[in-house]
């Protein structure tokens, strides 16, 4: 009989974690009562010590897992600082395996009467509920949390899939001591990747472990008939971070999702080789990703099943032009179709069934406006997306997308559709999906990347009639016009609200003291401007100074602050669209007066047109005459444009603020 080896390979020691690095100072009670923390004086909480330690050990009979131990210490600073006592650890689950979080630990320390009391975590703190198909959450919740308290967790993961998680150096708060150690084996090829704006370099070195190997030597009927032990050499591959006073990652204005410039390490399993077998390549390409998602049954298969969709498309075809085909078909998915609210780039239901329920994931949907407007006779592919809160992938993965859209070729020109939202015309994205460049999937797997940003500024024009009294109170009309993205948002804010409610919303958003004749138009029309008519009073409108009258020409259309105060800024300013503003006011003076200073027309632009700011004011026999127009020409301003950038709204902002004098006659 033919006998077979079993190799069973068992760790002994093939990591020492280093108790040294997470060994935290002793809570004292000077500790406790400094609620500031001086290298960010606005922080509301701060990471003391952070330390993470991930290795591979082999845990007979799963094989090789991968263990995490992760052990902090947070101070409390103040209220606002109070939801960083409670920690959430997803874990992946598929099929029968999953990954666990065991050991866990926790102490609080607080000052009373003098003296540092320290309570420990109790199990009953501690909560496990399935979030989804593929993930459970441990969530742990720190007991008698206040300003000034200092707490600590420490809990290890173990998990069967050999992809270890994100290194995230960057919190939202700042860390003061941070530490981590990320052990390899030579069985398995990691790509690291450092990314974010904050400068992080690894200390990275091999090292040779001792394994004791455990064989036996058994029939091919399952009977041992011995085992032997061996003791091997191994290497492993180290990298350490070790960083202190690393600063808070803070929300900004103008920001895709802050996420994409965190600072983080990403680890990417290229292939794995254990003794005696052969390499299995793991990575990737984008081919390979876009090929693998094309010929999945829930992708690229359900564009072949479209024979439900035929009669729509015999009535499409009958429409003389192209681009009345696309509006054609557009309608009928999005007046048939629901979204759900789903995300993914896989329909969870065939086509046909999704239209006949009336309701579907994203991906059901526009992979339905795909196949109509094919039936239609025309050339549309889909196109895969990662969406702005999904962030931008940094190497090929299936996981990179989580949305698709609709592509239609016309002209050379390409227009990109999305029939989840009502409130869309044809050739706009949602600003969810508006994140740099999208995947649009070609016949036989082929794919072309596609720019996702609009090119087309949205315009929003305002026009003013005002009446100055001599009492500074004012009278006045305004009619407001606005297109494209501006139009979109404007109907997510008002359609659904009763005249009552625009009418609130309008006299609070401009502090008005009395609003009459409101009037919205256009907010069902997609074709057209949507457009807002009123008239107004303001008690306060203008300034009075004794015999003379001061006053900001825009009113309320004047930008009084600059969104762009930080020194320097690191990552770039995300508009998400091209935008246009143009303002015109009409002044009517109160009688007795007379203009006796006007601030000065002004003409600037940004470098490489990004940009341009125009502002004119000039005195008529009946008043005066305001006009003002802003530019922004990309969507994308990078982040060494920053500087100009900030210098070009200063200045904006100092000449809409500036005052016209009128002075008694």
């Amino acid at each position: 009989m033919k006998n077979t080896i079993l190799l069973l390979i068992v760790f002994l020691a093939v990591i020492k974690v280093d108790a040294q690095k997470y060994k935290f100072e002793k809570v004292t009670i000077a500790a406790l009562k400094n609620n500031v923390y001086e290298k960010d004086t606005s922080a509301n909480a701060v990471i003391l010590n952070s330390y993470r330690s991930t290795y591979f050990e082999h845990d007979h009979p799963d094989g090789w897992i991968l263990v995490t131990e992760i052990h902090q210490r947070i101070k409390i600073l103040n209220k606002d600082g109070l939801d960083y006592a409670t920690k959430k650890i997803p874990l992946y689950k598929s099929g029968k395996r999953e990954e666990k979080a065991i050991n866990i630990k926790g102490f609080v320390f607080n000052e009373e009467n003098g003296k540092v009391i320290t309570e420990k975590l109790k199990k009953k703190s501690i909560f496990k509920e399935e979030k989804s198909k593929y993930w459970n959450q441990t969530s742990i919740t720190m007991p008698n949390i206040n300003v000034g308290t200092i707490l600590q967790w420490s809990y290890k993961i173990k998990s069967p899939f050999w992809k270890i998680d994100d290194l995230i150096i960057q919190e939202d708060i700042p860390t003061k001591n941070f530490y981590a150690k990320i052990e390899t084996l030579s069985y398995f090829d990691f790509n690291e990747i450092v990314k974010g704006i904050y400068t992080v370099r690894p200390k990275q070195f091999e090292e040779t472990r001792n394994v004791k190997v455990n064989y036996e030597q058994s029939t091919n009927t399952g009977l041992t008939q011995s085992t032997r032990f061996a003791t091997i050499k191994v290497n492993t591959y180290v990298s350490e971070y070790e960083l202190n006073d690393i600063p808070a990652l803070k929300e900004e204005l103008y920001v895709n999702n802050i996420d994409n410039y965190r600072a983080k390490v990403f680890y990417e399993l290229r292939s794995v080789k254990f003794p005696n077998s052969g390499l299995k390549q793991l990575s990737t390409t984008w081919e390979k990703v876009v090929k693998t998602i094309n010929e999945h049954k829930n992708f690229g298969k359900q564009l072949k099943k479209t024979s439900f969709l035929e009669d729509e498309g015999v009535k499409i075809k009958r429409v003389n032009d192209n681009y009345g085909k696309i509006s054609k078909a557009f309608d009928v998915i999005k007046s048939k179709m629901t979204w759900n609210g789903d995300y993914g780039k896989y329909t969870k239901k065939n086509l046909q069934k999704a239209y006949n329920e009336g309701t579907g994931n994203v991906s059901e949907i526009n992979l339905m406006l795909v196949a109509l407007l094919r039936e239609s006779g025309l050339k549309s592919y889909p196109v895969l997306v990662s969406t702005r809160k999904h962030g931008v992938p940094v190497f090929p993965t299936l996981e990179g997308f989580n949305y698709v859209v609709a592509s239609c070729e016309i002209g050379g020109e390409i227009v990109l559709l999305d029939a989840t939202d009502k409130d869309l015309p044809v050739g706009l994205l949602p600003p969810r999906a508006l994140n740099w460049e999208g995947t649009m999937v070609l016949d036989n797997g082929q794919f072309k990347k596609v720019n996702l940003f609009p090119t087309k500024h949205s315009q929003f024009n305002a026009m003013m009639n005002i009446t100055i009294n001599e009492d500074g109170s004012i009278q006045g009309k305004r009619s407001t016009s606005v297109n494209n993205l501006d139009a979109y948002l404007y109907r997510k804010t008002y359609k659904n609200r009763t005249q009552e409610e625009l009418e609130e919303t309008v006299m609070n958003d401009n502090d008005y003291d009395d609003l009459s004749d409101l009037e919205m138009k256009n907010l069902k029309d997609l074709t057209k401007s949507v457009g807002q008519v009123y008239s107004f009073e303001l008690d306060d409108g203008a300034e009075v100074v004794g015999d003379e009258i001061y006053f900001s020409p825009l009113f309320s259309l004047t930008l009084d602050t600059n969104p762009f105060v930080l020194e320097e800024r690191l990552f770039p300013v995300d508009f998400t669209y091209p935008r246009s503003r143009k303002r015109i006011v009409n002044i009517k003076l109160p009688a007795g007066y007379k203009v006796v200073s006007l601030p000065k027309p002004m003409k600037m632009n940004l470098p490489d047109g990004l940009g341009a700011f125009l502002f004119n004011i000039s005195e008529t026999p009946n008043g005066i005459n305001v006009m003002s127009t802003f530019k922004i020409n990309s969507a994308i301003i990078p982040a060494y444009k920053y500087q100009e950038l900030k210098e070009f709204y200063k200045q904006r902002v100092k000449k809409e603020t500036e005052k016209v004098v009128l002075k008694k006659i």
